[in-house]
């Protein structure tokens, strides 16, 4: 019998017996959400909600995920690289807010993206990327403790052992392991690591940094959280409160750090002189503007590539355009006006803004009124800030409920996010919400994801 199958006669036996015990389910969920508190799961004062069950992925499924995903983190590279060579790259990239001399600043290690994390639709046949992260990607410490929290509670201890596979500390080894690597590379023979998670002190996020740090300190590696507003720049090394740094986990995105540029200066002067190895670095964020995606699907830019990369493009990053452009190829490959074929194919497109975070403005067409899509078309038509993308349908998934105290099966939209540190994937985040803008912060859920053993 394959395992697929008996995967889901377990779950079905599960879900049936959740409904017929539905007071044993919710008294399992608050010891689980003790236990989340435990392992500072925690954004703000309360824990990120986290779905019943987890989800299993076929080992064809995630060998596809992890090969795609480790060819695009080095397509990013590639483009990046482009960019400090190419005027024409450089000019479709106009990166406003990012003050260029951060941007081009050498971080001392070769690899332009260390941190990344790529959202992608998948509902197991079709693939698709539809953002990439490499500026700051959240929930590096969180996803494996909720692993571990789904691996320890009854429900689910026999099914994730019989049907899945899993690494203990996966993600946080992987960020580890990309970090040291990037030091090595920067540091003079010899010098040993003090590592610091530039974070503000008012960041509700901080727990997050708690766990990294910790796993630092666990593998041999001095490591605090400190604050960039308390950094001093002298004889060319970094300094927080006394103590030297030579190794800085940048925890915040780029923009954070611009908003207080008198507080920044040393944080600065350090960046500018290699002060200390900073991961993510300025540059990485190159890969996280939404502009990227529109460089990748436009076919007047596919020479930059090699015919394997062509296919995977053609196969995995949706139709994108910045409303920048006026006249373009559509989807079909016609000639047309941009404007008028945003106008009049609403509800096969969205709407994002090129610097956008969390589903932030974000129009989807089809669940968008006429008035308002154009109302934002027309505020931003020309702008280089603005992208619009080929609507892909969001998969679904059935999942249990806590419910007026029952359990009851519902429908959620669900997303999968890969993780790859240093050009390796490393694991996984799955996200699930009732609407169709997919964001933990603003209300989804997290759903842990399982490769499933060998059939």
């Amino acid at each position: 019998m394959k395992k697929s199958f008996e995967l889901e006669s377990k779950f079905k036996e599960l879900i049936e017996w959740m409904q017929k015990n539905p007071d044993e389910v919710i008294k399992e969920r608050h010891m689980a959400t003790e236990k989340l508190i435990k392992k500072r799961c925690v954004y703000g004062d309360s824990t990120f909600q986290t779905t019943l069950v987890p989800m299993f992925l076929k080992k064809e499924s995630m060998e596809l995920i992890e090969k795609t995903s480790e060819i695009f983190d080095s397509m990013i590279d590639k483009i990046i690289g482009l960019y400090f060579q190419d005027e024409t790259i450089r000019d479709y990239f106009p990166y406003h807010e990012i003050p260029q001399e951060l941007v081009h600043a050498d971080p001392g290690y070769l690899k332009a993206t260390i941190l990344n994390r790529l959202d992608i639709l998948f509902d197991g046949k079709t693939l698709k990327y539809i953002e990439f992260n490499t500026d700051n990607p959240g929930g590096k410490g969180w996803v494996d403790m909720y692993e571990d929290v789904f691996a320890e509670q009854s429900f689910y201890r026999d099914i994730i052992a019989d049907f899945g596979i899993r690494e203990e500390r996966k993600i946080t080894r992987g960020l580890f392991d990309a970090a040291m690597k990037c030091f090595n590379e920067f540091a003079e023979e010899g010098e040993k690591p003090r590592c610091g998670l530039v974070s503000f002190r008012e960041i509700t996020m901080k727990q997050d940094d708690e766990i990294v740090r910790d796993f630092f300190i666990e593998n041999g590696v001095e490591a605090n959280i400190i604050d960039p507003r308390d950094l001093e720049f002298r004889d060319g090394r970094l300094f927080s409160n006394g103590i030297k740094f030579n190794l800085l986990i940048r925890s915040l995105k780029a923009q954070f750090y611009l908003r207080f540029p008198r507080e920044m200066k040393d944080f600065k002067k350090s960046i500018l002189n290699k002060g200390a190895c900073l991961v993510n670095s300025f540059r990485s964020i190159l890969g996280s503007e939404k502009s990227l995606l529109s460089f990748l699907s436009n076919h007047f830019n596919h020479h930059y590539f090699t015919e394997d990369e062509v296919k995977f493009i053609k196969a995995h990053i949706p139709w994108t355009r910045k409303l920048d452009e006026t006249v373009t190829l559509s989807k079909e490959g016609e000639e047309m006006s941009l404007k008028t074929y945003i106008l009049t194919h609403k509800d096969e497109l969205t709407l994002k803004p090129s610097w956008g975070a969390g589903g932030y403005r974000v129009l989807v067409g089809k669940s968008t009124g006429k008035g308002d899509w154009a109302d934002c078309l027309e505020a931003n038509v020309g702008s280089s800030d603005w992208t619009v993308q080929e609507y892909i349908e969001i998969p679904e998934t059935e999942i249990p409920v806590i419910k007026n105290n029952k359990i009851v099966l519902e429908k959620k939209f669900f997303n999968l996010s890969p993780y790859v540190f240093g050009g390796k994937y490393v694991g996984m985040l799955g996200r699930v919400s009732e609407k169709d803008v997919i964001n933990v912060s603003a209300g989804g859920g997290v759903i842990p994801v399982f490769p499933l053993k060998h059939e």
